[in-house]
């Protein structure tokens, strides 16, 4: 299963019971952040699943800011340096790229703020489950997170073999820049989840996934 590679902060959201109880970064792959009250601002994310939905359900994904919402930021972030000029006052930092302005906007201490950034999602891994269905590809589980009302990419494909990934990796290195969000590469991935079991892990990284990164 080949998927883009999002430019952008990971994070996990876990569910109970079908309600948004916890969101959270990365952070050193075993500790990360708690940001629940500003990921619940972000309108791609649900906050309640529908009634089939597992007992206990955790999401992976990458919060994103599009290119439109990043050029929106930065004319607001120059126009409000403007009048602190005009002012006397020293300007604010404005945001260099949309990675480090998701990861800012995504901590910030007042969540009314993030929910002016626009920030988006798109899913890529299921986490934990408890009651729910059993799943026998990667590429399956991710088609019903989309049933579920998570926002998943359009763009992720399952191919036959390594020729196909080739494939997959040239087309987006040079059409990367078509999309309306920014990626840096594409993520591989087995899709038989038995054999993802199978693999196992290394001490930092899964034996059944890598990143093609982008020159």
């Amino acid at each position: 299963c080949c998927e883009l590679k999002i430019d952008g902060v990971a994070i996990s959201l876990r569910y109970e019971n079908g309600v948004l109880v916890q969101a959270a970064t990365r952070g050193d792959g075993r500790v990360g952040e708690d940001v629940t009250a500003n990921v619940a601002t972000i309108a791609d994310i649900p906050r309640t699943l529908p009634d089939d939905a597992p007992e206990v359900l955790e999401v992976r994904g990458e919060i994103y800011m599009s290119a439109d919402a990043f050029a929106r930021l930065q004319a607001t972030q120059q126009a409000e340096n403007r009048v602190r000029v005009e002012a006397g006052r020293k300007p604010h930092p404005v945001a260099v790229n949309p990675r480090n302005a998701a990861a800012g906007s995504l901590r910030q201490k007042n969540p009314a703020v993030t929910a002016g950034r626009e920030l988006s999602m798109w899913c890529y891994q299921l986490g934990e489950v408890v009651g729910g269905p059993s799943f026998v590809t990667h590429a399956g589980s991710i088609a019903q997170l989309g049933r579920w009302g998570f926002p998943v990419n359009p763009q992720s494909t399952v191919v036959p073999d390594r020729a196909g990934v080739a494939e997959f990796c040239a087309r987006w290195q040079a059409h990367r820049h078509d999309l309306p969000y920014e990626i840096d590469g594409v993520v591989v991935k087995v899709d038989d989840l038995g054999h993802q079991e199978a693999l196992g892990f290394t001490s930092r990284a899964p034996r059944w996934a890598i990143a093609y990164k982008f020159p």
